[in-house]
């Protein structure tokens, strides 16, 4: 008798086992499907930011001028706004814009502490230079605050 309990001890110990470990299994996947989908809305995010920096260039080629908002550009030069999808907490996927005074450009550089961290796409112009940008003072998955990304041609 001691021995059948002994056994059905031990297969109630590994059938516990193997529930947590398949509990386990299911646990990674989530993580790891939640990390794929934030670094897909990072990178079509990043390649949003591309787009409107290309969109800029030939706008201000072919105008001769700097747009006012980003909106100028659409359609003509853009078909639609990207959306952002940083997945930061706080901020929601949007296609909306933050336009800045020139005074957030510093040295050239955007200075992070004038930033309002809207989660939008920020924008900036003054006489000698025009900066799209997204405005989020968090660190992306690769480990830079998002004003200091850049699109990827």
């Amino acid at each position: 008798m001691n021995r059948l309990l002994a056994l059905i001890l031990a297969a109630s110990t590994i059938a516990g086992c193997a529930t947590s470990s398949r509990e386990d299994s299911i646990r990674d996947v989530d993580e790891n499907v939640n990390q794929l989908e934030i670094q897909a809305g990072e990178s079509r995010t990043l390649s949003g930011l591309a787009k409107l920096e290309e969109s800029l260039t030939r706008y201000i080629e072919t105008e001769k001028k700097i747009p006012e908002t980003l909106d100028e550009m659409v359609p003509k030069y853009l078909a639609d706004m990207p959306t952002v999808e940083i997945h930061v907490r706080g901020h929601h996927d949007t296609d909306k814009t933050k336009v800045y005074p020139s005074y957030v450009l510093r040295d050239g550089q955007i200075d992070g502490t004038k930033l309002k961290d809207t989660g939008r796409w920020g924008y900036v112009f003054n006489d000698r230079q025009v900066v799209v940008f997204i405005d989020c003072t968090h660190k992306s998955s690769r480990g830079r605050a998002w004003y200091l990304e850049r699109g990827v041609y």
